[in-house]
């Protein structure tokens, strides 16, 4: 079916679309190729059949490439977007594609109480701030997270606590509107309970999340944050003997954020690690093929867009903020470390080079560790 808001959505494009002929909304989207010549095209026909496929719906990475090539800058994930959330509201409240079940598993572990844990600033201090480190960083190294704390504690004063829950980015990303409510609502009264005035937080995703949904606290990201506190004293510098060059990977959410990106190419020059830039960066940076939840619907987009966006580089070790990002990365072929594994980490070289897949159980484990790597500076 196509309400009445999608169609509207739809028509806006078909009767706005240039026809460019060199259609570059459709050389910088892999998905759209999938479904016909370009936008017109394929609205046209959705209208005509009274229907957006779930496969279709499900396709796009919601990563808005399509619009900053479009001349007429048409935001066509909002279509997708509003799609999704008519399936979700006709299907019960759960997605039509089998795929995202592991979701659905994924969202119930990331906010049961087992995988949770929220802690005010440590010996009764009063708490200002809060650390909100995300999903998917504690899920790959939970080290990186009680080390980021800790340094957090040092700089303020030990005016800052913690929280370990998911934002429930994975949820919206659905379409799942009521879903995501009741569990952001739950997120927020964490925050709440904590008096902190203020979120700061170590992914992109989350900072999106917060900075929409939770207008009384001020939010921050980390790495706008860094510059300004300095690194730990043992990694300025550490990377200038490094023979390795690290290829640049801007996540999505932060496409917008001139201070999140320079704060990163900072923090890499304090380190002094060579670096380079992709063509597809900061501003026009690419997906990686993580976002809007395809892998579980359409893996051939997900690889398609992730190999893409790793042939870029140059070089085969590439440095992510987003830690969903370093294992997308990872999983195309490349050496790809998170940042903290550089902050908090030895000098890298070609010889520290190693794969680091993380299995499924391995991550949850991991999850487990941050919290009591959280709950130890309490």
């Amino acid at each position: 079916m196509v309400s009445k808001k999608i169609k509207e959505k739809m028509e806006e494009v078909i009767n706005g679309c240039l026809e460019c002929k060199s259609k570059p909304c459709m050389k910088n989207c892999v998905m759209l190729n999938d479904f016909g010549e370009d936008p017109k095209s394929i609205f046209k026909e959705c209208i005509e059949k009274n229907k957006v496929s779930d496969r279709m719906t499900y396709s796009c990475n919601m990563c808005n490439q399509c619009t900053i090539a479009c001349p007429k800058d048409y935001k066509i994930q909002d279509i997708f977007m509003e799609s999704r959330k008519l399936k979700i509201e006709k299907n019960n409240g759960k997605s039509p594609m089998k795929g995202h079940r592991a979701i659905e598993v994924h969202q119930y572990l990331g906010h049961s109480n087992f995988f949770n844990t929220a802690n005010k600033a440590p010996k009764g201090n009063k708490t200002k701030r809060i650390f909100f480190p995300g999903c998917s960083l504690p899920s790959y190294n939970s080290k990186a997270v009680g080390n980021i704390l800790d340094f957090l504690q040092e700089k303020y004063d030990g005016e800052i606590g913690s929280i370990l829950k998911c934002c429930g980015k994975p949820t919206q990303s659905l379409g799942q509107v009521d879903k995501f409510k009741k569990r952001y609502d739950a997120v927020q009264k964490a925050i709440d309970d904590t008096g902190a005035d203020e979120i700061i937080v170590a992914c992109q995703s989350c900072y999106e999340i917060f900075k929409k949904n939770s207008p009384n606290q001020k939010v921050k990201s980390l790495w706008e944050i860094l510059p300004q506190l300095g690194l730990p004293e043992h990694a300025n510098g550490i990377g200038k003997d490094s023979n390795v060059v690290f290829g640049i990977h801007d996540s999505c959410p932060t496409r917008y954020n001139k201070e999140i990106q320079n704060g990163i190419r900072w923090i890499l020059a304090q380190m002094e690690y060579k670096t380079e830039e992709p063509f597809h960066t900061k501003e026009n940076t690419r997906c990686c093929g993580f976002g809007g939840m395809v892998m579980p619907a359409n893996p051939k987009v997900t690889h398609a867009v992730r190999n893409r966006r790793a042939s870029e580089y140059k070089t085969d070790h590439i440095v992510s903020y987003c830690a969903a990002c370093r294992e997308s990365m990872e999983s195309a072929g490349k050496d790809s470390v998170h940042i903290l594994d550089l902050v908090f980490g030895e000098t890298y070289t070609k010889a520290s080079a190693a794969k680091r897949n993380q299995r499924p159980e391995i991550q949850w484990m991991n999850r487990f560790k941050s919290k009591k790597e959280l709950n130890k500076r309490k």
